[in-house]
């Protein structure tokens, strides 16, 4: 069985289409806003008059999901009693890596933080956290939305307590295209002693949803509702936190206004449900090296609500100390709807990073990965293992999870008290437009 391996490619291909084609068939798929957050009983057979069919049902709030191959279908749902509005939805295209295999990892309880490998866990203070007793627990629980996660993996069976799959299509809660959602749970809730690794919080629970699948046009990728599905489950569950890795950079204006009014007004809408219900959301901000400030939006990160994460980079080795500098990632994005920061890795600015340096790879993140083919995937025992891969996907779960021990540590509290202490804790490392509130501190934020 392969242990390890090396990610070399930055985690940074992921792409927001307005408009796409469904798993099924051809038919575009349209969001049809409710103007109450409730779908009226004969909203099917009105969608159905005008072209359309619903394949997707949200009536928390007031969403639900149309195909149509008509291309006046959308003009003809808007004129429907009690619509507010509508528009194409979106999808998120999943990230690529690139894999060089590595000999088999040593042997040994966490052996991987113990020889300094886990930079971002301790830049973060996770250590120092665990010292007063803040490791997380079963009772407190991290809902990662992403592309699954392999709960036969040593590091992370011991916290796996949920798993499912809100895909269109064929569904399969157990990873079958990327082990992008396992890195992530890695990083998150990496459990003591259970493999070579830990994560931020090793006690943690872990709510594994998959919401990618093939997509005619798109690749491997996920529809908007798949999420927004899974996030409803996780608040209706009770889960404490959502971590998203995961988003699609859009612009106002140039004839798109429209069309991204009515998606952008339906990610608000779930996220006011989610927060209502009292769990907090994380997102990444993005990988296109842009400044968020202004008019463009990155989805689901700038929504209000939502922590949104930039990702940093360390120098000059790739071990924390504490004359370590912490730096933006060549990758990130920034500016005004940045909330805070959180390892992510940066190795130059040069794609797949390797040939900078002999340990060029150290300088992004090492956390759990699964060697995934169609038969394994199916039985839910493919081989895992470690490693490195780089983006603000990866700053994602650092801050998720030290949100979770602030939720663990106070028991109740509401989310917007908690992002506050979160915010409020946050060790001060530049720019506000750059780094937001700052680097995240797991030890200050448990103990506050």
């Amino acid at each position: 069985m392969r242990l390890f391996s090396i990610l070399g490619a930055l985690a940074l291909a992921v792409v927001m289409s307005i408009s796409g084609a469904n798993a099924q068939g051809s038919d575009s798929r349209y969001i049809i806003m409710f103007s109450k957050s409730a779908i009226p009983a004969n909203a099917n057979g009105k969608i159905a008059r005008a072209g359309g069919e619903v394949v997707l049902s949200l009536p928390q709030v007031g969403i639900a999901i149309a195909a149509s191959s008509d291309p006046d279908f959308a003009v003809r749902a808007s004129g429907i009693k009690g619509v507010f509005s509508v528009g194409p939805e979106a999808m998120h295209g999943l990230p690529n890596t690139e894999e060089i295999a590595m000999p088999e990892a040593p042997t040994g309880a966490d052996v991987l933080f113990n020889i300094g490998l886990l930079w971002g866990i301790e830049r973060v203070h996770a250590p120092e956290a665990w010292a007063y007793g803040h490791t997380g627990s079963h009772g407190t629980v991290l809902a990662v939305i992403d592309t699954g996660v392999a709960w036969n993996h040593p590091d992370l069976a011991p916290n796996v307590i949920d798993a499912l799959c809100f895909a269109s299509g064929d569904c399969n809660p157990y990873p079958g295209y990327s082990d992008h959602g396992t890195h992530v749970a890695g990083t998150a809730a990496a459990a003591f002693d259970g493999g070579l690794a830990v994560g931020v919080a090793p006690e943690l629970s872990i709510a594994s949803y998959n919401v990618f699948e093939p997509i005619a046009g798109c690749g491997v990728c996920a529809f908007s509702s798949s999420r927004w599905s899974a996030m409803i489950d996780a608040a209706d569950k009770g889960y404490e936190v959502i971590t998203m890795s995961l988003g699609g950079t859009a612009q106002y204006g140039f004839g798109r206004t429209s069309e991204l009014a009515t998606f952008v007004a339906a990610e608000k809408r779930i996220a006011n449900y989610v927060n209502q219900r009292g769990t907090n959301m994380v997102a990444s901000a993005g990988n296109s090296g842009l400044d968020l400030t202004g008019n463009i939006i990155h989805v689901p990160g700038d929504i209000p609500g939502i922590v949104n994460t930039s990702a940093t980079g360390i120098q000059t080795e790739p071990r924390y100390t504490e004359d370590s500098v912490d730096i933006i990632a060549f990758y990130s994005n920034v500016g005004a709807p940045v909330t805070v920061a959180g390892p992510g890795g940066d190795c130059g600015e040069l794609f797949g990073c390797s040939g900078i340096e002999p340990d060029w790879f150290e300088h992004l993140i090492l956390s759990s990965i699964v060697f995934l083919d169609p038969a394994c995937a199916a039985t839910a025992d493919c081989p895992v293992g470690y490693g490195w891969k780089g983006g603000t996907s990866m700053a994602t779960p650092h801050v998720s999870a030290v949100l979770a021990l602030i939720r663990d540590a106070n028991p109740g509290i509401s989310p917007a008290r908690a992002v506050s202490i979160l915010t409020s804790t946050a060790d001060n490392i530049g720019s506000r437009l750059t780094f937001g509130h700052g680097m995240v501190n797991a030890e200050k934020a448990a103990n506050k």
